[in-house]
């Protein structure tokens, strides 16, 4: 998971209004979010072209990254219900002059408002006993946010329209409790804010006499954890032995069977038979190092509703309330709860696509292409991948007038070898479709449903299409796994 953060920190104002520790505040937030993988830009006494700047460049970074975050700490205000950040350049005096040499907030959220899918959070440490705002129109602190962007939370160091404190030491009350609790592991972003407002709470009554009460508004689709760290599964069994154990497994099959499925089922059953933990503990231990390296980070409960997609498309069934991989037994264990917003919805009334799909197949000189005939919209990009036995390959496509083809599929130019492979035929997540195809899938492609689309907790329904692919003495055989076996020669 891509994260990007913009740190502003704005002390030297003119005119004997400089503040002591927002210099500090932005150079410390910066190197916690380096800590926890953010690829950070860090703005010091910005003027407002530096500001705008920025956040242009922030806002075009944003597109390839998944995480984006802005703190700001220096003086803050409120005008007519709208806030804004005070440049160092700030001029004083009329509405419309302040307004002009001050940078909106409100501007920011439009900007990323248009990012569907991506996590956006905004920090804001201002609103200290701010001496710019005495004029009509002009207030203290922030106003709320009533509506913040899908898959934004707004947090600010005090309570709509009050007043946060620069601190007694080197950081604002805030920071100073902020860059601690950002290093917490394991806490989702809603209990890591609460952890703060509760601390700021008691340290501003006990240091200044006065409660000051940092607030946050949110709209967030997911969970998000700024720090990790896997808790063992079995307090007598560590992730990394479950890891490698199940590696060693995996290259084992890879070098003794034909069979695809028993390459990625043989490694669980074994495991299983090895440490007696529910498979689905198992493959959680097993993910979170596996994800963690390709630099992902999903929350447990995410992690089990992809892992059990996963196994029951390789080949794990349930039988009278048992588990089994062909003739093995397993305990499956039991998925933790998805929160509400990331569980599957119904499609719209009216709006319900029952996705339909014909596969062929066509060999020449041992190479292989696919054909698919479906309902799918015009535009719909597609994915075709073909893995089989210490091979894989992949091509796009777009659909086209309901039908879709992939490439020649061959073997570094040459025929494919006899054996078993699977094809896996996918479109993306719904947040970076066409925007037609958006409209007809609707949000989180709600609107899709049957026997090829499946269900995603990062991105909602996702069209699916899975076969089993026979070739041998130039023939394919094509294995649906809800219809009957075809052959093609």
């Amino acid at each position: 998971m891509d994260r990007i953060a913009l740190v502003i920190g704005n002390a030297a104002y003119p005119q004997g209004r400089e503040l002591k520790n927002p210099r500090n505040d932005a150079r410390d937030i910066a190197n916690v979010l380096q800590r926890l993988n953010f690829d950070v830009t860090i703005v010091l006494d910005a003027k407002l072209i530096d500001i705008q700047n920025a956040v242009n460049i922030f806002l075009r970074d944003l597109d390839e990254n998944a995480v984006g975050l802005l703190f700001y700490a220096g003086h803050g205000m409120q005008i007519d219900g709208k806030n804004y950040i005070i440049p160092v350049d700030f001029e004083s005096g009329e509405k419309s002059k302040t307004i002009v040499s001050s940078y909106c907030v409100n501007s920011f959220l439009d900007g990323v408002s248009s990012y569907k899918g991506k996590t956006i959070i905004c920090i804001l440490d201002a609103c200290r006993n701010n001496p710019y705002a005495n004029g009509r129109g002009l207030s203290i602190g922030f106003a709320p946010f009533a509506n913040p962007p899908k898959g934004t939370i707004i947090a600010y160091s005090t309570s709509a329209d009050g007043t946060a404190s620069d601190g007694k030491g080197s950081n604002g009350l805030y920071t100073e409790v902020l860059k601690e609790a950002l290093l917490i592991p394991n806490l989702k972003i809603e209990e890591m804010f609460k952890s703060v407002r509760n601390k700021v709470s008691d340290l501003s009554i006990s240091e200044c006499g006065e409660e000051q009460l940092s607030w946050e508004y949110s709209s967030l689709v997911g969970d998000f954890y700024f720090s990790v760290k896997p808790q063992p599964v079995d307090k007598f069994v560590s992730d990394e032995e479950i890891y490698e154990f199940i590696c060693k497994c995996r290259e084992k099959y890879e070098n003794e069977s034909e069979n695809i499925y028993d390459i990625e089922c043989m490694p669980y059953v074994e495991a299983y038979e090895k440490y007696h933990i529910p498979v689905i503990k198992m493959l959680r231990a097993y993910s979170r190092i596996d994800y963690q390296k390709q630099g992902y980070h999903f929350s447990d409960e995410t992690i089990d509703q992809l892992n059990i997609d996963y196994l029951s498309t390789w080949g794990f069934v349930k039988k009278f309330e048992r588990w089994y991989y062909k003739e093995h037994y397993v305990e499956m264990g039991d998925l933790l709860p998805l929160p509400e917003e990331l569980k599957p919805k119904q499609p719209i009334e009216g709006m319900g696509l029952k996705i339909e799909a014909t596969l062929t197949a066509e060999l020449k000189n041992g190479k292989t292409r696919f054909e698919v005939y479906s309902n799918i919209p015009s535009e719909t990009p597609i994915i075709f991948s073909l893995s089989g036995r210490k091979y894989n390959a992949q091509c796009k496509n777009v659909a086209e007038e309901r039908t879709f083809s992939s490439s020649w599929f061959s073997d570094k130019g040459q025929g494919l070898k006899d054996g078993y492979y699977t094809l896996d035929i996918t479109c993306p997540i719904g947040n970076v479709l066409p925007e037609n195809v958006k409209k007809v899938f609707g949000d989180r492609s709600r609107n899709i449903y049957g026997k090829y689309v499946k269900f995603d907790p990062i991105g909602g329904n996702r069209i699916h299409f899975s076969y089993g692919v026979v070739i041998e003495k130039n023939t394919v055989k094509i294995l649906d796994m809800q219809k009957s076996i075809s052959e093609f020669s």
